[in-house]
């Protein structure tokens, strides 16, 4: 027997297909957490990439330069790779989650039948649906972080340990300059600073956009179901889908347009964050 014989055997019935990817989802899940530090990973991991930023950006603003220094640009690489293989987990935990949920939804509906039934394929939805958010909003916050780690650092120099005297002088320093800017004089980091901001916002009001479109289809196919079926259960779970994509496709389409207004405005956005405003 070859290998495609045995994997065939054990998809073969919806059971042992559910078993299957609630196995494979709970190893990516693991994956989640695990995976990106490990393969990632340099003289820079989670446990030192803040110390080793902040150290960094010290250097990097005083430096006169819009190249990053080595300590930087090995920080700013490894918050690439680590958002990079992140990114990849949480696809892939979102197409496991999509392919349970619909192998799921079909086994309960055939199988089960009453209240406890109807209980069992609304838990079932649900686990599935929130674990499918979660893997979205995950995929998309990675990439955002994987087209500017740079920008994805920032929050690092206002949060967490106190800063030091070296750091608390520097970050006087950019709030002064993006206060004038650009009529002001001001350091080419800053210029860096703003571009990989708007790049930042560019890229979670397009995917954002991306989102809210999906939304607004999974909405109309709901409402069109609604209309074709004459199964009152049917007809309650189709309209329960609609009214939640779209109201999702709402909120997303929310966030889009803040992140373009920010995008747009990257200089204001930037001074406004280290307001305390992010």
């Amino acid at each position: 027997m070859n290998s495609l014989e045995t994997l065939s055997r054990l998809t073969a019935t919806p059971r042992r297909q559910i078993g299957l990817l609630t196995a494979l989802a709970g190893a990516v899940l693991v994956a989640f957490f695990l995976a990106p530090d490990a393969l990632a990973r340099s003289s820079v991991d989670t446990a030192n990439v803040s110390d080793s930023f902040r150290r960094g950006f010290v250097a990097y603003w005083g430096s006169g330069s819009e190249d990053f220094p080595t300590r930087l640009s090995t920080t700013v690489d490894f918050w690439f790779r680590f958002h990079l293989v992140k990114a990849g987990v949480s696809a892939l935990l979102l197409a496991v989650a999509l392919a349970l949920g619909v192998v799921l939804g079909r086994y309960v509906r055939q199988r089960t039948s009453g209240g406890a039934g109807r209980l069992g394929l609304a838990l079932s939805r649900a686990l599935v649906g929130v674990l499918g958010l979660f893997a979205l909003v995950a995929l998309v916050a990675n990439l955002q972080g994987a087209a500017a780690p740079f920008a994805s650092l920032l929050p690092m120099l206002t949060s967490g340990s106190t800063p030091d005297g070296e750091l608390t002088t520097t970050l006087a320093q950019v709030r002064q300059q993006i206060a004038v800017y650009p009529e002001g004089p001001h350091s080419p980091a800053l210029t860096v600073m703003i571009s990989d901001f708007a790049l930042y916002h560019w890229v979670l009001a397009g995917s954002a956009a991306v989102v809210a479109l999906a939304m607004a289809g999974a909405s109309v196919v709901s409402w069109r179901r609604l209309t074709m079926s004459s199964d009152a259960r049917s007809r309650r779970a189709s309209a329960f889908g609609g009214a939640v994509s779209a109201v999702l496709a709402a909120v997303v389409l929310v966030i889009a347009y803040a992140n373009t207004t920010n995008a747009a405005d990257s200089p204001r956005a930037l001074a406004a964050f280290f307001a305390g405003g992010w």
